[in-house]
């Protein structure tokens, strides 16, 4: 038996973890999303030499139907022994991302990507790529935890206390709502319940291959699994189902993948150096995952 203390990466998570159960009730849904017309125009894209990523359109899907359903834009505050709703009138989405450290541990982080209802795919996707390739010693985040290692257990609970009671505080640092980047392949969860200090949140579980009924023929169609998370206190589960609903077409057709952000208007895009919380560096040239046969 070897017993070990929390590490402070473990520590900073644990802390965010007891604040969603002590503050928040949060509820989860599972959903099934037929995929496979938008992983084939996505695929047919890639090797056309257009820069998107599944996991971008993730993002994009859930910004847009968080500015078209503003009642999950929204999140609780406490003062004393009071709670008040706060409406969010821009959408910010915080992307956990996951990165192994010098010393193998895993490090979840956020990766703050704002106004994500506007930005096009192909921008999403260069923010993401950006933060899952560069090198640890170089994003902002690393220097974050270095921060949170040397932080006083009475700072981390000042840092919760300013999360809970102060609107602009928390949108800095959590955006108006969460999404995980870990995408399974073939294999993965695909239902559970969790917790979560946002809103709402959008855990995607697996894509796999299963049987599905298409005009009246069995076929083999990609399924992808989400769950769900909102804070019973401010949504029901009425809510969820039609935004469930909503999102049902953005993801089971490639018209997602319409938009660029020259057809946009936006020949330029938006300036990625500050399209992030952190990312105050450049987005520079990086390596494509070709581990996924639909890089995130």
């Amino acid at each position: 038996m070897r017993i070990t203390p929390f590490t402070p990466n473990r520590q900073f998570i644990a802390d965010q973890l007891e604040r969603a159960r002590k503050y928040h009730c949060s509820i989860t849904l599972v959903y099934e999303f037929d995929v496979t017309a938008l992983l084939a125009r996505l695929e047919k894209d890639r090797k056309s030499g257009r820069d998107v990523g599944f996991t971008a359109l993730l993002v994009k899907a859930t910004g847009l139907l968080l500015s078209r359903h503003p009642r999950l834009n929204r999140h609780v505050f406490h003062r004393g022994f009071r709670r008040y709703e706060v409406a969010f009138d821009h959408v910010s989405c915080t992307l956990v991302v996951r990165r192994t450290g010098p010393d193998m541990e895993d490090l979840l982080f956020p990766v703050l990507i704002r106004h994500t209802d506007r930005l096009s795919v192909e921008e999403i996707h260069r923010i993401i790529r950006h933060h899952k390739r560069e090198p640890l010693g170089r994003l902002p985040q690393t220097a974050a935890f270095q921060r949170i290692k040397r932080m006083s257990r009475l700072a981390l609970w000042w840092f919760g206390y300013k999360a809970r009671r102060d609107p602009r505080f928390y949108e800095r640092y959590f955006g108006t709502y969460g999404l995980s980047s870990n995408v399974g392949w073939g294999w993965g969860p695909v239902a559970g319940s969790a917790v979560a200090n946002t809103g709402v949140a959008f855990l995607p579980g697996a894509v796999r291959d299963l049987p599905r009924v298409v005009d009246g023929e069995i076929r083999v169609r990609k399924v992808l699994s989400l769950a769900i998370v909102a804070d019973h206190n401010l949504v029901d589960g009425a809510d969820i189902a039609r935004a469930a609903a909503a999102l049902r077409p953005m993801l089971e057709s490639p018209a997602l993948l319409g938009t660029t952000a020259a057809e946009a208007g936006r020949p330029g895009g938006p300036d990625l150096t500050t399209a992030t919380l952190w990312a105050t560096e450049p987005v520079g040239d990086a390596t494509v995952d070709s581990s996924c046969p639909y890089p995130t």
